[in-house]
C-alpha cells in the first residue's frame, strides 16, 4: 500500500512525504507505534496498582490504629468492667457517660445485667436490630460481634466482656470515616472484616454491592480477622483513561530509544564494516610475531602469527576491537590471507626455509570446513620459500565446530600436505579433549588461564595438571602460552613442557623487532647464555 493511498493526502503532500519517508522511515514509525500501544494496554495494571497504593495508605493507617486498640482492648475491658457496679443505678450511668465521652474510639457503651436490665451511654439510642457473633471468643471472657443498627443501615464493631455481674459492651466507631470512604469519589470505597472460622458474618462499611467485584486488597487485621476492601469500577477506569496517554508517551519514547540504540549498533557496524574494507584495500592489516622458544636446547621454536591493524595514521588498532566482529563478518578470511601473504614474505628473508623453525597462523573453525577456503591459503603458502612443514594453522577451542566431519577431511588434507594442525586454548572452549580425538590433533597449546595458576593455590593448577599428564601419556607436542615468569617456566619444564610462549620471551612484535631478536637468539645459543628476556 502506498503511503498516499494510507493517508489519503493531496498530492503535493504526498511528494513532500515522499522525499523522506522511505521504507525504513515507515517500518520505524510502525515500530514506535507498536512499542506505544503495548504500553499503553499495560493502563489496567498500572491504574490498579496506582489506586491499590492510594488506598492502601489511607485504609492501613487507619486500621493499624484500630487493630492496636482492639488488641489491647481484653485488657482494657477488664479494667473497665472493675469500676461498674452492674446495677445500672447512677454511678454505672455517670462512669458510662465519661468512659464514652473521652475515648472518641467508642461511639457509645452498654451495661446488660443478668436479670435482663441494661443501661446505656446514650439513653435515647435505640437499641441495635441484630447482634451476631464475629469472633468468640477473642480471649477468655470477651468476644467481637457485628451490630446493625437500628436507626441506620450502620454496622458497628461490638466488643463484649463477660462478667458475673454481667456483659459489659463497647461498641466502637466505624473502621472507616465518611469523609475516607468519600474521599476518591462517592461512596466508591468498601471496607470488609470477616473471620476465617466464621465468613458469613461480615463487618461492612461502604457500598454493598461492590462485594460482586474482586477485592482490591486483603490484609489480616488482627489474629483470625481478615480485612478486604473494594472499590468502584468507576474509580478504576477513570485512572485506566488517566495513565492511557501518560503510558502511551512512555511507549514512545522507548521505542524512539530502541530504535535509536539499533540504529546506532547498525551504523557503527556498517562504519566498522566499511573501515575493515578500506583497511583490507590499503593493505592495512599487518603480522605481529610472538617467539615460541624450546627451553630445552635454548633455541628458537618458531612463532606464532598475530594480526594487527595499522591505520594511516600509525594508529594501532588492538584485535580485540575488531576481531570479534570480522569473524562473524566474514571478512576474517581476507584479512587472513593477507597476513599470510605478508608473514611468509617477511619470514624467508630471515631464511627460515633452511632451519625447522615453524610459523603458527590463527584460523577459526570455519577456516577448516571449508577446502575453498583453505586451498586458497594453501596457494599463498606454495608462492614463498617455506616448506609446508613450517607452517602451523592454530584453531581455537574457543569457538564451536559445526562440521566436524568436513573439518576432519581438510585437516586431513593438510597433514597429506605437510601442514600441522593445533588446537588452541586447550580446556577453556567447547570440545575440549573430544575434539582431539575426532579431528586426531596431535599438537595442543596450554592457554594462559592455567599456566598463571603455577605458585598459587588455584584449583585450575591440578587442572594444569591434569593437561600436561594427558599430553605426556599420548605423546602430543604441547606448547605453553602465557608464560611470564621464570617459576612458570621451570614448572612447565619440569614437567616436560619444553615449547614455551610468553611475555617471559618476547611481547608480540613487528618484523623488524622479531628480526632482532631472531638474531639474539642465535647469539645466545653460540656463546651458551640464557634465553633473552624482552619482558
Amino acid at each position: 500500500m502506498q503511503l498516499k493511498d494510507f493517508c489519503h493526502l493531496d498530492d503535493g503532500i504526498s511528494r513532500r512525504f515522499g522525499t523522506w519517508m522511505t521504507q525504513y522511515h515507515y517500518v520505524s514509525l510502525i515500530f514506535v507505534l507498536s512499542i506505544a500501544f503495548a504500553c499503553s494496554l499495560f493502563n489496567g495494571y498500572a491504574s490498579r496498582q496506582y489506586v491499590r497504593y492510594l488506598v492502601a495508605s489511607d485504609v492501613e493507617q487507619t486500621l493499624s490504629y484500630y487493630s492496636s486498640q482492639i488488641t489491647h482492648y481484653p485488657e482494657k475491658l477488664s479494667q473497665l468492667a472493675s469500676v461498674f457496679e452492674f446495677n445500672c443505678l447512677e454511678q454505672d450511668r455517670r462512669q458510662l457517660q465519661q468512659l464514652t465521652y473521652h475515648d472518641y474510639l467508642i461511639r457509645r457503651m452498654r451495661l446488660q445485667l443478668p436479670d435482663g436490665r441494661h443501661c446505656n451511654s446514650m439513653e435515647s439510642i435505640e437499641p441495635e436490630r441484630q447482634l451476631l457473633p464475629l469472633v468468640s471468643p477473642l480471649r477468655e471472657g470477651v468476644g467481637l460481634w457485628v451490630a446493625n443498627e437500628a436507626h441506620s443501615n450502620e454496622q458497628l464493631l461490638v466488643v463484649e466482656k463477660h462478667v458475673e455481674k454481667g456483659k459489659l459492651l463497647v461498641y466502637l466507631e466505624p473502621l472507616i470515616s465518611d469523609s475516607l470512604r468519600d474521599k476518591y469519589c462517592t461512596s466508591c470505597l468498601l471496607v470488609a472484616v470477616s473471620a476465617e472460622l466464621n465468613p458469613t458474618v461480615v463487618l461492612m462499611r461502604g457500598d454493598i454491592s461492590l462485594l460482586q467485584t474482586p477485592p482490591l486488597m486483603s490484609f489480616p487485621l488482627i489474629d483470625r480477622l481478615t480485612v478486604k476492601v473494594y472499590v468502584q469500577s468507576a474509580l478504576m477506569d477513570s485512572y485506566r483513561q488517566a495513565f492511557w496517554l501518560p503510558l502511551f508517551l512512555m511507549g514512545v519514547f522507548l521505542g524512539g530509544a530502541i530504535l535509536a540504540g539499533h540504529r546506532l549498533i547498525q551504523s557503527r557496524k556498517l562504519s566498522l564494516h566499511a573501515l575493515v574494507d578500506e583497511g583490507l584495500a590499503k593493505q592495512e592489516f599487518i603480522p605481529f610475531y610472538q617467539p615460541i622458544v624450546d627451553v630445552a636446547s635454548n633455541t628458537l621454536y618458531g612463532c606464532e602469527m598475530l594480526a594487527r591493524w595499522q591505520r594511516p595514521d600509525n594508529e594501532m588498532i588492538s584485535p580485540m576491537e575488531f576481531i570479534p566482529y570480522v569473524e562473524k563478518s566474514g571478512q576474517i578470511f581476507p584479512i587472513t590471507d593477507q597476513l599470510i601473504t605478508k608473514a611468509v614474505n617477511e619470514i624467508s628473508k630471515l631464511n627460515w626455509q633452511q632451519t625447522q623453525q615453524v610459523l603458527s597462523i590463527n584460523v577459526i573453525p570455519d577456516h577448516l570446513e571449508s577446502h575453498e577456503i583453505m586451498e586458497k591459503s594453501l596457494a599463498l603458502l606454495y608462492r614463498s620459500q617455506i616448506s609446508p612443514r613450517q607452517i602451523a594453522f592454530e584453531v581455537t577451542e574457543r569457538k564451536q565446530f559445526t562440521d566436524l566431519a568436513m573439518a576432519s577431511d581438510v585437516i586431513d588434507l593438510l597433514r597429506s600436505k605437510g601442514v600441522d594442525v593445533k588446537l588452541d586454548d586447550v580446556g577453556t572452549g567447547y570440545g575440549g579433549f573430544s575434539y582431539i580425538q575426532q579431528l586426531n590433533i596431535r599438537s595442543l597449546k596450554i592457554d594462559k588461564m592455567f599456566v598463571e595458576t603455577i605458585g598459587t593455590s588455584d584449583i585450575k593448577l591440578s587442572l594444569l595438571d591434569s593437561i600436561i599428564a594427558f599430553g605426556r601419556e599420548a605423546g602430543m607436542e604441547m606448547i605453553a602460552e602465557g608464560v611470564e615468569t621464570l617459576e612458570q617456566s621451570m614448572y612447565l619444564a619440569q614437567r616436560g613442557v619444553n615449547l614455551q610462549q610468553g611475555f617471559y620471551f618476547g611481547k608480540p612484535m613487528n618484523f623488524q623487532d622479531f628480526a632482532y631478536f631472531c638474531k639474539s637468539m642465535a647469539a645466545n645459543r653460540r656463546t651458551g647464555d640464557d634465553p633473552v628476556e624482552m619482558g
